[in-house]
Formats: structure tokens, sequence, C-alpha cells
């Protein structure tokens, strides 16, 4: 049930965002986070690799019997929720995933994600205090600086403009 309502979020994102991007050639855009806390989701045809170091990361492959398949590794607890998704829990899990359309959410801290692709996702931080400061990680988007994870959940494109275009 959950699933379905992320899967449905990610398509209304994409049919809101996507007439900002009418008209104009697209490339694949770029995703980049960094030791974050909080959650990371992508709904994309594309390459991920990341890892967490405390934390859950539900994929959800809409092809599972393709030779595409998610790597993920040390996960200590593994549910399988349906053919198509599944759940890995842990410390210090590592993820690959590469080629097709996947659905991705990791929850947790310690978060380090590098993605190359079009779609959509939604990211939001929820940090603590280090030293006197607030930190929840940074992130970077289609090549843009680096800043905060946002307080509150926020939907992106995973997308960039054509140099010169």
């Amino acid at each position: 049930m959950l699933t379905r309502l992320f899967v449905f979020l990610f398509a209304f994102v994409a049919f809101a965002v996507s007439p900002a991007l009418a008209g104009r050639p697209v490339t694949d855009g770029t995703l980049s986070v960094k030791d974050g806390k909080g959650v990371v989701q992508l709904s994309a045809r594309g390459s991920l690799i990341g890892r967490f170091e405390r934390g859950k990361v539900t994929i959800t492959d809409p092809n599972p019997y393709d030779a595409r398949r998610p790597t993920v590794l040390g996960a200590e607890v593994i549910v399988y929720r349906s053919a198509k998704t599944t759940v890995y829990s842990g410390r210090d899990v590592r993820i690959r995933i590469g080629g097709g359309l996947t659905h991705v959410k990791i929850e947790g801290r310690g978060i380090y994600v590098s993605a190359v692709g079009r779609g959509t996702g939604m990211i939001n931080g929820s940090g603590s205090i280090q030293a006197g400061v607030f930190y929840d990680g940074v992130w970077s988007l289609n090549d843009d600086d680096y800043r905060s994870l946002p307080d509150d959940p926020t939907a992106f494109q995973l997308a960039a403009l054509r140099s010169g275009d």
C-alpha cells in the first residue's frame, strides 16, 4: 500500500514538473548526497551507487526477472514484500543499481548516494545538532552547488538541459 503511494507520488511529480522542461532537450541528470540523515527517494531510469551507515532501503524493481537486478551488500535483515519489492536493513549497507527503471527509498543516517539518469525523486533531511550546529548532510542536484538537505519533503526532477540550449 505504502509503495503504491510513493509510486503515485513520483508519477504526480513527474507530470507536475515536466511542463517546465517541455520543448527543451534534456539529458541525464545527476544526484549526489553526502553524509545524509533522513530520506532519499528516487524513481528513475539510470544508475545508482550508494551506501548508508544505518537504516533501510526499499527497492521496487518493475521488471524483477530481467538481467538488471539490484545488488545490495551487508544487509542484516531482508524482507520480501512482493516479487517486485524488497526491503534491506542494517549497518554499513551498500547498494548498486544499473540500467532500467527502479524505485529506491533510503531511510537512515550516513547516506551517500551518486545517481545518474532521468526521473523524479524526493529528499527530506532529519538532522541533529553536531558541535552546536544543525546538521543533516548535503546534496547536489544536476551539478548545482551542494546545500543542506531540506527540512521538509522536497520533490525534484532528475534531468538536465543539454549544454548550449
